[in-house]
């Protein structure tokens, strides 16, 4: 069986998501994780994993996101996290994005509320999915920083160096959709350890002008087995077992 460990449901029309999860099986696909990013996302997530057993949420609030939070926001964030933690598979999407926050102060918030979500997965033994655009250097500095335990890096592909420090510590990488597309992607992950690699597709996000889904992760595999030169059986099988690892 195959996961697919970082996807938004949440953004999908109902209709559509149901027309997936019958054909999921087809590709044995048994696991897709929403994250969430925003109160309405965390609520909806919630909602579509208590009612389709294949899907597992995340909750947590996009680091752009709670940018534009205040103080007491940020409590009732927190004290709805403690409460919904049980409902949940891991904390995501969470982390640092400095694209746009080029602000000092802002880039210092989105650190102190990181380290709040690391504090919260600790003591609920829940993974983080990390985003950290324009930030990996500082994630994992962070994430260090505060011993964070259960970590998997979204999308986690620009850096051969990042990359290696990342699995020193521990964490796992995922990548997505631009293994499809990516020459300096798919050098990163020919060399990457196959033991501390998931697969994602960011659906319903938008890729080489095409929509991604959870069924494109057939396709990830199918192109990681050709990189890898390894059987698709046995990839997957490693696959499962990493997710299972972390996911524990």
């Amino acid at each position: 069986m195959i996961q697919d460990t970082h996807a938004h449901l949440d953004m999908m029309e109902e209709d559509k998501i149901q027309e997936m999860l019958k054909k999921a099986n087809e590709i044995n696909l048994d696991t897709i994780i929403s994250c969430s990013t925003s109160f309405s996302s965390n609520q909806k997530n919630i909602e579509l994993a208590k009612k389709y057993p294949l899907i597992k949420a995340a909750i947590g609030i996009y680091p752009l996101n709670l940018i534009e939070l205040n103080d007491s926001e940020i409590e009732r964030a927190f004290n709805y996290f403690e409460n919904e933690i049980k409902n949940s598979i891991a904390i995501g999407e969470v982390g640092l994005d400095f694209k746009y926050s080029i602000k000092e102060e802002e880039q210092e918030k989105q650190k102190q509320i990181l380290i709040r979500f690391i504090e919260l997965s600790k003591k609920y033994k829940k993974p983080l999915i990390i985003h950290s655009r324009f930030a990996q250097r500082q994630v994992i500095e962070v994430l260090e920083e505060n011993k964070a335990i259960k970590v998997q890096l979204h999308s986690f592909t620009d850096s051969q160096k990042l990359m290696q420090k990342a699995t020193s510590l521990g964490y796992y990488v995922s990548c997505g959709m631009n293994l499809l597309y990516n020459p300096e992607v798919q050098k990163n992950i020919t060399s990457f350890p196959i033991e501390k690699l998931l697969l994602e597709t960011d659906s319903p996000m938008i890729f080489n002008n095409k929509t991604a889904t959870p069924l494109n992760i057939k396709s990830l595999l199918d192109k990681l087995s050709e990189l890898k030169k390894i059987p698709v059986l046995q990839l997957e099988e490693q696959l499962s077992k990493n997710f299972h690892s972390l996911y524990k």
